[in-house]
């Protein structure tokens, strides 16, 4: 994993499985420079996103296996981004209404989670809260 402030990749991941194989990278372009990135043919961005591996990682990351490219600001249902993002102390004001039952309506995806908000893991634990308030009548 690396964190950088020098070119238009700025957090990458180990996304490996558990086995470690095969080795998986994610690698994030975020504001604007995934902005500028979004209307760059996928050849370009695909070269863009490798020089900054190269730098973080050495050069066997010059040369994937496979390479997946994800725009996610021309994406319909996404619209911008992979996750959403919350400013300074909106969490805590406002985090409790986003999953708050109304009526009979139960709300369950990663943004509704009380830890790891907006990444999977996130998500399935708040389907099973959301399924546990529903089975326990919370919210009737």
């Amino acid at each position: 994993q690396a964190t950088s402030a020098d070119g238009p990749v700025s957090v990458t991941f180990d996304n490996s499985p558990p086995s470690g194989s095969p080795g998986v990278l994610l690698a994030f372009l975020e504001g604007n420079a995934a902005r500028n990135a979004t209307d760059l043919p996928p050849e370009e961005r695909r070269q863009i996103v490798l020089d900054c591996l190269v730098r973080l990682f050495g050069p066997r990351a010059a040369q994937p296996e496979h390479f997946v490219d994800k725009a996610w600001a021309v994406d319909e249902f996404a619209r911008g981004c992979y996750g959403g993002y919350l400013p300074t102390g909106a969490w805590l004001t406002y985090g409790a209404g986003l999953r708050a039952p109304v009526g009979p309506l139960h709300w369950a995806g990663a943004e509704t989670a009380t830890v790891n908000a907006g990444y999977m893991d996130g998500a399935i634990s708040s389907g099973i809260r959301a399924a546990t308030e529903i089975a326990g009548g919370a919210g009737r």
